[in-house]
């Protein structure tokens, strides 16, 4: 029996359209390019137990991504993707003052040293990810197995409040006028993690003739550089309508299951509605033992609308739900893909 036509534009689609991993691969020959656009806000964050926290400060973190994915078919059931991306990553928050004026300075000295201002910005090229796909079986059900490796590309990577020293609470109390000090404040606005991921996975989707689908990525993820490594899964279902809209729901998460390595300490706040003006003297602050490992749960909704045969749009919301060490982040996601053929 043949397929029915809504079942081919929706296979093609869901092969050709997004450039994130797809157990749909494309065939020898074929280049998909996408455009991408992310812009990521928080106000709030999960630490490392309990339920979200606002920033303290009045803080709030923002980062814009310029993206481009290429997947490329190479041999049959073969092929090839690489992400390049330029990000810009920004948190702002009023200043303070954490130490004590103990009177060995004037007044006006004293503040003018000790104002702490933990606004920061970074921007440069982020992870490379580089991925290669290998189609185990393609039916209304598809499978394929995944290698994924995320590489840093040189910037700074996250530490402690104040730097990568010290690396124990008792070391920062015994040593806070060393390491509480303007050109010591670092934070975690960076660009990335700063260490190479090495990640193996399985790709399964299911498309019906209704112009249903289904889909479950899995995979484990390698972190080197003292990082924990996560599980990690993405689940998505669809469907196609008119044979050019898709619309889609599912849920992303990335589960640390062994212990990363202290990077510093974290500064956080017992009481993060406290205004700049009643710290001091290390009132209302917990210090935390910052480590290298995360956990976060997103939902996410999206649509992907095919203009003609070769160009697509698509854009995606995701909202973290649930997490440690990480932003309550609100994503919104904007893309225009093109899809060609390298033979003739």
């Amino acid at each position: 029996m043949r397929p029915s036509p809504i079942y081919l534009a929706l296979a093609t689609l869901l092969a050709a359209a997004s450039a994130t991993a797809s157990p749909w691969l494309l065939r020898p020959g074929e280049l998909v390019v996408v455009g991408r656009y992310d812009f990521e806000t928080a106000d709030r964050e999960y630490l490392d137990s309990g339920g979200p926290k606002v920033y303290p400060l009045r803080g709030k973190l923002n980062a814009t991504t310029y993206a481009i994915d290429l997947r490329l078919g190479t041999l049959p059931d073969f092929e090839l993707q690489l992400m390049v991306p330029i990000k810009v990553v920004s948190y702002k928050a009023d200043p303070v003052i954490l130490l004590d004026d103990q009177g060995a300075t004037p007044a006006i000295d004293f503040y003018q040293e000790n104002v702490l201002d933990l606004s920061q910005s970074n921007r440069g090229l982020g992870d490379l990810e580089l991925s290669a796909r290998y189609q185990l079986f393609r039916r209304a059900l598809v499978g394929a197995v995944e290698l994924a490796i995320k590489t840093p590309t040189g910037y700074d990577p996250p530490v402690g409040t104040f730097g990568d020293r010290p690396r124990s609470q008792e070391e920062f109390i015994a040593n806070v006028g060393t390491f509480v000090r303007p050109e010591n404040v670092r934070d975690d606005v960076t660009l990335g993690d700063g260490q190479l991921d090495a990640s193996l996975g399985l790709l399964l989707g299911y498309a019906a003739r209704t112009g249903t689908f289904a889909r479950l990525d899995t995979a484990y993820r390698l972190r080197f550089g003292d990082a924990a490594d996560q599980v990690v899964g993405h689940a998505r279902v669809g469907q196609m309508l008119l044979g050019r809209l898709i619309l889609f729901g599912g849920v992303d998460a990335e589960i640390a299951v062994t212990e990363g390595g202290v990077i510093g300490v974290s500064v956080a706040a017992e009481d993060p509605a406290l205004p700049a003006a009643e710290y001091g003297g290390f009132n209302n602050l917990a210090l935390r033992e910052l480590r290298l490992e995360r956990d976060r749960v997103g939902l996410a909704a999206g649509a992907i609308l095919r203009l003609t045969d070769v160009v697509e749009l698509n854009g995606a919301y995701g909202h973290v739900i649930w997490g440690r060490n990480t932003a309550v982040s609100r994503t919104i996601s904007l893309g225009v893909g093109v899809r060609t053929s390298l033979l003739p």
